[in-house]
């Protein structure tokens, strides 16, 4: 395995452990040190913000408030790290919007403060994301995604901008997204191609069927690249596909609320992920069927199945 390979797999590792610290982070919480069971016993029943029991120690006492500050630096300084990250897409947005229309004194003005609203708004979601606040984590969610990916910018954009330049705005995103969706379909034919070795035909009827599946491929990655780019900023944007199709996966199906409220090593989250698989390859042979023969459709699939579950 090459070191490319090796740091792929690191990659998803931690960012897959960051969501697991993420949705349970509030069970970690520092319990008192105490002397004995029955003080054990009795600090349990006391409340949990009480300052310090009666028979907790000096020494127990400074140990329990040092791990205290400790939790509370990490996650003030990974909150910090994630905010950062976030100002540094709005920026880079708000950098291209600029150089991209001719905009007047007033619309700059006028688009920049749109640009210091939706950050001031994530600012105060990764806030409650972090304190575990959200009365509902996966809608925290999707609502930080958004964000991140300048969702209903054009909705704020149309009380801005001129005709003119709100028509420029619309064909330049339009831009962007055909040439994703080309870029998508390409490298999904370059993988299949690498599996089976297609001829000239197949390759010409193999992209024409993959621009078709290409716009809901890229989507279903879309909120995990947004999500990526807290921890590791814009340089993950353009992550190859294959690298992120699990955790991409595990996230689509989160926010859809397609999981089952099962433990994950129980032996019914097992088969709901096979039979996710299941579903996944039927849907990539069906577009592959009719263009390839009947030993590429066996190798294909046999390279599908030999993939992990998610």
């Amino acid at each position: 395995m090459n070191s490319k390979n090796r740091s792929i797999i690191a990659l998803s590792l931690v960012v897959i452990a960051g969501f697991s610290v993420l949705f349970n982070h509030g069970d970690s919480d520092p319990a008192p040190a105490t002397n004995s069971g029955a003080e054990a016993s009795q600090a349990r029943k006391s409340d949990r913000k009480s300052e310090v029991t009666s028979a907790e120690s000096k020494e127990a006492r400074v140990a329990r408030l040092a791990r205290e500050d400790l939790v509370r630096d990490v996650k003030e300084k990974q909150l910090a790290f994630w905010s950062q990250n976030a100002s540094a897409g709005f920026d880079l947005s708000l950098k291209n919007l600029l150089a991209d229309l001719d905009l007047s004194a007033e619309e700059t003005t006028g688009v920049k403060e749109i640009f210091a609203r939706r950050e001031a708004e994530l600012a105060g979601l990764l806030a409650d994301m972090h304190a575990g606040e959200a009365a509902d984590d996966m809608e925290l969610l999707r609502q930080i995604c958004a964000l991140l990916r300048n969702k209903g910018l054009r909705e704020d954009l149309a009380g801005v901008l001129s005709v003119r330049n709100l028509a420029s705005f619309d064909a330049n995103e339009a831009n962007r997204e055909r040439e994703t969706i080309e870029a998508r379909a390409y490298r999904d034919m370059a993988d299949i191609n690498a599996v089976v070795l297609l001829t000239d035909s197949q390759k010409q009827q193999a992209l024409a069927a993959l621009m078709k599946s290409a716009p809901a491929r890229v989507e279903k990655e879309a909120d995990t690249r947004a999500f990526m780019t807290l921890n590791y900023g814009q340089m993950l944007t353009d992550v190859d596909s294959s690298s992120i199709r699990g955790l991409a996966n595990m996230v689509s199906a989160g926010l859809n609320d397609e999981v089952p409220a099962v433990e994950i090593d129980s032996s019914h989250y097992q088969q709901w992920t096979q039979a996710n698989k299941a579903e996944r390859i039927g849907q990539e042979l069906s577009i592959l069927q009719p263009i390839l023969d009947e030993d590429q459709i066996t190798r294909y699939r046999e390279h599908l199945e030999a993939e992990p579950a998610w």
